[in-house]
Order: C-alpha cells, then sequence, then structure tokens
C-alpha cells in the first residue's frame, strides 16, 4: 500500500481551533476527491498532519495535484510537505 502523508508546520507547539479546521477542510476535500482514504489526521508538536492511503501507486501524482488544489484553497499561507511512503 501508499501513502501519503501532509505535514503542515504551524507557528505554536498546539494547533489553535482555526488551523484545525483548516486542516479539516483540505481533509474533506481529498475525500470528495477520491484520492484515497484518510488513515490519520494530527496536530501537535509543532505541525497538523493528514495521512491518506493511496491503493494504486500510479494515483501518486494525481494524489499530489489534488493536494495542492485543496492546501491553496483552504490553507493557502501554509507551507507543507508530502511524503509517499510504499508499504510492503
Amino acid at each position: 500500500m501508499t501513502y501519503t502523508e501532509i505535514a503542515i508546520p504551524i507557528a505554536n507547539k498546539w494547533p489553535t481551533s482555526e488551523e484545525l479546521q483548516a486542516r479539516n477542510a483540505v481533509e474533506a476535500a481529498l475525500d470528495a476527491a477520491s484520492v484515497g482514504i484518510c488513515t490519520g489526521a494530527g496536530g501537535g508538536m509543532g505541525q497538523v498532519d493528514l495521512t491518506f492511503r493511496v491503493d494504486d501507486q500510479e494515483m501518486v501524482p494525481a494524489a499530489r495535484e489534488v493536494i495542492d488544489r485543496a492546501m491553496k484553497a483552504h490553507m493557502p499561507n501554509f507551507k507543507y510537505n508530502i511524503r509517499v511512503h510504499v508499504a510492503q
């Protein structure tokens, strides 16, 4: 299975309610686009994050595009990192 992990650095150790709402909006946009299945969401230690399982590794480029659009729409002033992990 292939996982896309999205890490979004935030200014404080713990996210604000607004940051969590924005992260949840990104998650909802990814769910609506059917890029995969959300397997986790979190926040703390200076970041908020999401993990999506993408069953078909060939879908990773499309998933990255959807992530980019969702981040621009819901968290436009935040930097983010996408890490792809293939589990055996």
